[in-house]
């Protein structure tokens, strides 16, 4: 284990909490609010060689390994109090499922097996929405709902859905101090692959964007791992939250990230039934070379879809703070010109 600094006697006293996947943009988030909270002290979990722009000034001790080696997942656990597992395999393409058990499902099982061996205080896993059922803006998804069965041609959404039953499941049979949290469509400072911040480069670099027919939950990258902190003592075992933010349509996203930029877009609506006679040719492709392609229907219908959810919850119970989406893009979009991306 490398530390990144020495800690001095009131940080050896803090609980150690590991955060898997700790160089992502959820990752980084959480580890700057486990900095700002003071009662714990963060542990990064990432794999050897790993890109660290997004820990870069952040207080933290560096534990390179792999999440699917239960060995490097004992040492990384040595003396930590408390587990946030935000590690996976988030790409969309290759979709099949096959793609994503080793780093989603099997990464989150090990977790488990040692974590419960290590005594663990509070293990928080970090899901997806997509593993409930969304609703309209009127209505939006809650965590009561199910998950939405044609996501099995997901393997990323229904991945996530399985690794999260591996945690529930685990409540219920060894009455395991877990829970889960949800987060949205995540904007914020620290996104160095990019991940979701590849939607607002998108739009930041090209003077013709085309816009997606449906919608999502964008929240706030540091406000939802804020919640992920108060997660770490709040509620009970086998409670969900989800960690969502301001709901509204891509064309509302991307009007709104062309008015910061100070640059006018010419905003193309692309019709959905484009999209899927697109997505139906995509689909023949598979079929007949037996791989899957970039675009499918399940995809099409993801960005066709109101994919919008509740937050209630989690603003009740992990205090997640209301999130002003003009205020969290210009954060986002002013970390990425510090850091050459635009």
């Amino acid at each position: 284990m490398k530390k990144m600094q020495d800690p001095d006697a009131n940080m050896q006293k803090k609980s150690i909490v590991l955060v898997t996947g700790a160089n992502g943009l959820f990752g980084a988030s959480v580890i700057c609010a486990i900095g700002q909270d003071g009662r714990y002290r963060a542990r990064a979990m990432v794999r050897k060689g790993a890109l660290l722009r997004s820990l870069e000034g952040l207080d933290y001790e560096l534990f390179e390994g792999e999440i699917t080696r239960k060995p490097d997942l004992e040492q990384a656990l040595e003396g930590a109090e408390y587990v946030i597992h935000c590690a996976g395999r988030t790409a969309q393409y290759p979709s099949e499922l096959k793609h994503y058990e080793a780093a989603n499902i099997k990464s989150t099982r090990l977790l488990l097996q040692v974590a419960r061996a290590k005594g663990i205080r509070r293990f928080v896993f970090v899901s997806t929405p997509n593993s409930f059922t969304n609703g309209t803006l009127e209505n939006p998804g809650t965590e009561d709902s199910g998950f939405m069965p044609w996501l099995k041609k997901s393997g990323y959404a229904y991945s996530k859905y399985l690794a999260q039953q591996e945690v529930l499941g685990y409540v219920k049979k060894y009455d395991f101090p877990a829970v889960v949290v949800a987060p949205g469509f995540l904007i914020g400072p620290r996104d160095a692959k990019p991940s979701s911040g590849q939607l607002m480069l998108y739009v930041l670099k090209n003077r013709i964007v085309f816009c997606p027919p449906g919608g999502k939950s964008f929240v706030d990258a540091e406000l939802a791992a804020q919640a992920v902190v108060s997660a770490l003592t709040a509620g009970k075992k086998g409670d969900v939250w989800l960690l969502t933010g301001e709901n509204m349509t891509y064309r509302q996203f991307f009007k709104i990230l062309s008015q910061i930029a100070g640059k006018r877009k010419f905003i193309i609506p692309l019709p959905e039934l484009l999209l899927r006679s697109t997505a139906f040719f995509f689909d023949l492709i598979e079929k007949i070379a037996g791989k899957s392609m970039p675009f499918n229907s399940t995809q099409q219908r993801l960005l066709c879809l109101d994919n919008y959810f509740d937050n209630t919850k989690a603003v009740k119970e992990l205090n997640l703070q209301p999130a002003n989406t003009e205020k969290t893009i210009k954060k986002a979009m002013n970390w990425f010109r510090e850091n050459g991306y635009i």
